[in-house]
């Protein structure tokens, strides 16, 4: 039986395997496909063994990572998760997905929104960031209204970008307690 890490809907996140190599670099390889959050080397063709591997790594290290999306059929859709953010060492939420995957416009905000309530149900981790180009409007969009708050612009793996942080619901409490 397959892990199902998250279910929303008609679509669900289960590990990324070897075998899904080959449709990562094709998804990556298609430059208007694709709705990749953000843009650093994980979203190039030439790197989807490494993006691969390195999920399976962080999955069995941190407990998080990035996992493939995936329709009811078993249909390839993407992927979507969690990574270390090199530039600062705290966890990160992206997402690449197909745009001929699903018809559903809204996945984007559904899986982002499922993604940061799995994160702090399932961690404990005080915060979640996202680093998104300054020139991604839609996923900006995403991350605002799934709750996130611009916190820093920054240069992050040679590409300007904003990076927007969600604090816990616990720090949350915390902070509006002092």
């Amino acid at each position: 039986m397959q892990t199902i890490f998250l279910e929303n809907d008609s679509v669900r996140l289960v590990p990324l395997s070897l075998s899904d190599i080959g449709p990562v670099r094709t998804l990556h390889a298609d430059a208007y496909g694709n709705r990749c959050s953000d843009g650093d080397c994980a979203c190039q063709s030439d790197e989807a063994e490494k993006l691969v591997h390195t999920a399976l790594k962080n999955q069995e290290d941190l407990g998080v990572s990035r996992w493939k999306v995936e329709a009811e059929d078993g249909k390839f859709l993407g992927w979507a998760g969690f990574a270390p953010l090199a530039e600062t060492s705290e966890i990160s939420l992206s997402y690449c997905l197909s745009k001929a995957g699903g018809d559903n416009a809204d996945l984007p905000r559904r899986l982002c929104k499922a993604l940061t309530e799995w994160f702090f149900k399932k961690t404990y981790f005080s915060h979640l960031v996202a680093a998104v180009r300054v020139d991604n409007r839609d996923m900006r969009e995403v991350v605002l209204e799934t709750g996130f708050y611009h916190r820093e612009s920054k240069l992050i793996g040679g590409m300007q970008a904003d990076v927007f942080q969600m604090l816990s619901p616990s720090m949350q409490t915390y902070l509006m307690s002092a």
